[in-house]
């Protein structure tokens, strides 16, 4: 699922949210998956490379090794799920 249609169908999860959590969690993702990032996308700031590399993953025409692609699979998705947690916390 792409991260727009996520964002869309959980009203839990925004895109000002999911960022803000990707930028905390960071220092999870391995420093040689930033670095191919860095490579990929010189220009980009990290969070929105790794949000395009979560839609090209979905889409199946990601160049990122095997290992790469889990890694922010993983990630993205321990971040949205974080999220919602933290959201069903706070409506308590």
């Amino acid at each position: 699922m792409k991260i727009d249609k996520a964002i869309y169908t959980t009203p839990e999860i925004n895109e000002e949210k999911l960022i803000s959590l990707l930028r905390e969690k960071l220092p999870l993702t391995k420093r040689a998956l930033r670095n191919r990032l860095k490579q990929l996308y010189p220009d980009k700031d990290i969070i929105n490379s790794i949000l395009d590399e979560y839609n090209l993953i979905q889409q199946k025409t990601s160049l990122l090794t095997k290992s790469q692609r889990d890694q922010i699979i993983g990630f993205v998705g321990l971040c949205m799920i974080e999220m919602v947690k933290g959201n069903g916390k706070e409506n308590k």
